[in-house]
């Protein structure tokens, strides 16, 4: 590991259109408190998209439409947490009976640049519903998909990190992923770190471009007091798990395997987050669906 050092940059400035969707009875502040506070940037907005789901038989009846309107407000209501930064979402319910359709359409209405799901777990009181939906949306490639996956002792709390680590490798999601930590951390006043682990189980030629994607993305983000890590390690997860340690919140690409379109992530790195403590956001950038096809396409010429 090289020195951590200082590196000097100016203000991230971004316009983000944020949306976070919700459905009753899921695990709502930690995407909530990471929506509201890319909503809080300069020239940001963002909206709470409150679903509310309709059920066949009686419930399709005007009165029991009006009834889980209610419940939801009042769901919402309830989602109050402590932080400096709340509030800024503004709130909009919407009856469904596709919830991913639902909420295409409300990110081509809004414009979204940035859309916050919560990354379902075995804990998640909805798991079923949210992972049915992750699989859903995960290939759409319209718009930056931020998956949170909360501290397995503090489910359902609000995310207010004093440290961010952002792991940066090079891949089709690095430079949003530095973006957003350093936007975070700038609504924060967290600390930010920035990883860059390198291996010799790939080519030579592949770490020397991604070192010099991840100086590049450095440079460009001209941050004062982000912090500057390298690490050498045999296998990649375990170099982002052993500097994961003290930090409040991790943040890393997706790294989607073009086999695999319906996995947020690799098996490794996968059975890595299992030993992470911290909050966890995991960024799919919209580029990146594009990219995953190219190289299918080009792997299915090379067959022909």
């Amino acid at each position: 590991m090289i020195p951590r050092h200082q590196v000097s940059i100016s203000q991230l400035r971004t316009r983000a259109r944020v949306l976070v969707p919700v459905l009753i009875g899921q695990m709502a502040r930690p995407i909530i408190s990471i929506g509201d506070a890319l909503a809080s940037l300069p020239g940001a907005s963002g909206n709470l998209l409150a679903l509310v789901e309709i059920r066949s038989g009686r419930d399709n009846e005007i009165f029991a439409q009006d009834q889980r309107r209610r419940d939801m407000l009042q769901w919402v209501a309830g989602l109050d947490y402590s932080s400096t930064v709340r509030r800024r979402l503004g709130i909009s319910v919407r009856m469904t009976a596709n919830a991913a359709s639902s909420i295409r359409d409300a990110v081509a209405e809004s414009e979204t640049t940035s859309l916050v799901l919560e990354w379902p777990t075995l804990a998640s009181p909805r798991r079923h519903g949210l992972s049915d939906l992750t699989r859903q949306l995960l290939r759409d490639g319209t718009t930056d998909v931020l998956f949170v996956r909360t501290r397995p002792r503090a489910q359902n709390d609000a995310i207010a990190p004093r440290s961010i680590m952002a792991s940066i490798r090079g891949g089709p999601s690095a430079r949003v992923v530095a973006f957003t930590a350093a936007a975070l951390a700038d609504v924060f006043g967290s600390v930010l770190t920035l990883l860059h682990v390198q291996t010799d189980a790939q080519h030579p030629d592949r770490s020397r471009r991604e070192w010099h994607s991840f100086g590049e993305i450095v440079d460009e983000l001209n941050r004062p007091a982000t912090i500057v890590t390298l690490r050498r390690r045999e296998d990649p997860a375990a170099g982002i798990l052993e500097e994961a340690a003290g930090h409040d919140l991790i943040m890393l690409g997706s790294r989607q395997d073009p086999a695999r379109p319906d996995a947020i992530i690799g098996r490794d790195l996968f059975r890595m987050l299992r030993h992470l403590d911290a909050p966890l956001v995991m960024i799919k950038a919209k580029h990146e669906n594009r990219s995953a096809t190219a190289r299918v396409s080009g792997a299915n010429g090379q067959d022909r």
